[in-house]
C-alpha cells in the first residue's frame, strides 16, 4: 500500500510537470520572447526647416507629374495631328488616282466609241488608230484590245490581230469578253486557212456557258463554216443542228441543206430546203441549191419546176438579175440567162462577168468567155472578194484556158486558185492543174499535185487513174 501510495504521488508529480513544460511552450509560441522584442523608437520632432524641405520636395514632385501630363497631352495631339494628315493626304491620293482614272477612262471610251463607228462605216484604218488610242489611255480594258483585234482581221492583218486577242485573254474579266477574243482567235485562224486551230477556237469559246445566245448562234456559224472547210462536213451539221435548236430560220436550213448535199445525203438536204422555202421564199440560192438535190436524186420534173418557181421571185437589184441569169443557165435558156447577167453587170455587179463567161463556155465559145474572165480579173480587186468566189473564179478561168490550149496560164490560174484554200474549188483546180503539167510534160509536178489530190479525195476513181498513170511515167 505504501509503495502503491508513492507511485501516485510520483505520477502526479510527473502529469505536474508536464502540463508546466506545455504553458511554458504554449507562452512562447503565443508572444515574442522579451530578449528578441525591438524595441520602438520615438518619432523624432520636425524642425521648421525640415516641414519647408518636405514642402518644396513635395512642390517639385507636383510640378514634375504636371509636366509628364502635359508632356503626353502633347505628344498625343500630335499624333493625332499627323494621323489626320496621314488620312488627307491619302484622301487627296485617292481622288487624284479617281480622277486620273475616270478621265483615262472616259477618254478611252470616247476614242473607242470612235473607233467603233469608223470599224461600223467600213474605215478600218481609223478603227485601228482610235483603238490604239483608247488602249493608250486605258491598257486594262479588254473590249478595246478585242475591237482592235477584229479590225486588224478586216484589214486582212490576222497576225497582228491575233496579237492583240492574246493581250486581251490578260485583261478579260467577264466570259463575254472571253468569248468574243476567242471568236475573233477564230476567226482570225479561219480567214488564214488553219481550220482547225479555228475550230478549236470556236470550241473553246462555245465552252464558255454563260455567254450569250447572240454570240453562241454567231460563234456556231462561224465553227460550221470551218468545219465545212476542212471537209467535215457531219461535224458542220450537226453545228447548223444546234443553231437550229437555238433558232429555226430559212437561213440556217438552207445552210444545213447544202452540207448535207456534200455529205451526198439528197434526202436530208431536200427537206431542210423544202422547209427553208416554206419559212422564206425571197432566196434564189435556196432554190438553186434544192434544184441540185432534186436532180441528184433523179427528180428532174420536180426540180425543173422549183426552178421556175424561182423565176417567179420579184426584185429589181442587180443581185436579183444575177440569179435570175444563173436559174436560166440551170434551165439551158442561155438566151435569157445572158440578158439577165448583163442588166446584172449594167447595174455594177461585176460577179455577172463570172456568169456571162459560164454562158459563153457552155456554148464553147472560149474566146468571148476569155474576154469576159479578163475582164472581171481586170475590173475586180481580187484581194477584196470572198475567198470561195476569187477560187471559183480561177478554176473557171482555168477550164476556159485548158479548152484553148493555153496550158501555161491554165497552170498559173489554177496556182493561184489554190492559194485561198477552198475546198469547194479545191478538187476541180488541182485536178485542172495536174492536166495542165501534163500538157506541159511537167511530169514530176503532175505526179506531186496527183498524189496529194488521191489522199485527199481517195473516192474519185478519175483521180486515182491519173495518180497511176503518172506513177508508171516517173518510175520508168
Amino acid at each position: 500500500m505504501e509503495n502503491d501510495d508513492k507511485r501516485v504521488r510520483k505520477n502526479r508529480k510527473i502529469s505536474k510537470d508536464t502540463e508546466s513544460d506545455r504553458s511554458r511552450i504554449k507562452n512562447i509560441t503565443n508572444k515574442v520572447h522579451p530578449e528578441y522584442e525591438v524595441p520602438k523608437k520615438r518619432p523624432a520632432r520636425r524642425t521648421e526647416e525640415d516641414e519647408e524641405m518636405a514642402r518644396k520636395r513635395a512642390e517639385a514632385r507636383r510640378k514634375k507629374q504636371h509636366q509628364e501630363r502635359r508632356r503626353k497631352i502633347i505628344r498625343r495631339r500630335k499624333q493625332k495631328q499627323a494621323l489626320r494628315l496621314v488620312a488627307a493626304c491619302l484622301v487627296i491620293a485617292a481622288l487624284v488616282v479617281t480622277v486620273f482614272s475616270v478621265k483615262n477612262y472616259n477618254s478611252g471610251s470616247r476614242h473607242d466609241n470612235k473607233g467603233m463607228n469608223a470599224y461600223e462605216s467600213g474605215d478600218y484604218d481609223t478603227a485601228v488608230n482610235e483603238f490604239k488610242e483608247a488602249i493608250s489611255y486605258d491598257g486594262s480594258n479588254a473590249d478595246y484590245y478585242i475591237h482592235l483585234g477584229m479590225a486588224y482581221v478586216e484589214q486582212k492583218s490576222y497576225d497582228e490581230a491575233l496579237g492583240y486577242f492574246n493581250q486581251a485573254e490578260g485583261c478579260a474579266e467577264n466570259d463575254d469578253q472571253k468569248a468574243l477574243l476567242n471568236r475573233g482567235r477564230g476567226i482570225a485562224c479561219l480567214y488564214q486557212g488553219d481550220y482547225q486551230t479555228a475550230i478549236k477556237w470556236f470550241g473553246d469559246a462555245l465552252n464558255i456557258s454563260s455567254q450569250s445566245n447572240d454570240i453562241r448562234i454567231d460563234t456556231l456559224y462561224y465553227k460550221a463554216e470551218a468545219e465545212q472547210k476542212s471537209g467535215d462536213y457531219q461535224a458542220a451539221v450537226q453545228s447548223y443542228g444546234q443553231i437550229i435548236d437555238l433558232k429555226d430560220d430559212a437561213g440556217t436550213r438552207m445552210l444545213r441543206g447544202m452540207a448535207y448535199m456534200q455529205l451526198q445525203d439528197y434526202a436530208s438536204a431536200e427537206k431542210d430546203l423544202y422547209a427553208a422555202i416554206k419559212q422564206s421564199r425571197k432566196s434564189y440560192t435556196v432554190y438553186r441549191t434544192l434544184y441540185s438535190a432534186l436532180e441528184a436524186q433523179g427528180k428532174d420534173d420536180e426540180a425543173k419546176k422549183v426552178l421556175n418557181d424561182a423565176l417567179q421571185l420579184s426584185g429589181s437589184s442587180s443581185e436579183d438579175y444575177y440569179n435570175r441569169g444563173m436559174i436560166y443557165v440551170d434551165l439551158q435558156d442561155y438566151t435569157n440567162a445572158a440578158d439577165m447577167l448583163n442588166k446584172s453587170y449594167d447595174k455594177g455587179y461585176k460577179a455577172a462577168l463570172l456568169g456571162l463567161g459560164e454562158v459563153s463556155y457552155t456554148q464553147q465559145d472560149y474566146d468571148t468567155a476569155l474576154t469576159y474572165y479578163g475582164k472581171y480579173f481586170d475590173e475586180v480587186d481580187i484581194s477584196s472578194v470572198d475567198a470561195s468566189l476569187a477560187a471559183k473564179a480561177y478554176n473557171q478561168y482555168a477550164a476556159v484556158l485548158l479548152a484553148k490550149g493555153e496550158y501555161e496560164k491554165a497552170a498559173q490560174a489554177c496556182e493561184s486558185g489554190l492559194t485561198y484554200n477552198d475546198r469547194e474549188s479545191d478538187a476541180a483546180l488541182s485536178f485542172n492543174l495536174i492536166v495542165s503539167y501534163e500538157h506541159l510534160e511537167q511530169w514530176e509536178d503532175a505526179y506531186n499535185t496527183a498524189k496529194t489530190y488521191v489522199s485527199k479525195y481517195p473516192e474519185d476513181t478519175k483521180g486515182q487513174k491519173e495518180y497511176q498513170f503518172l506513177e508508171s511515167r516517173v518510175t520508168q
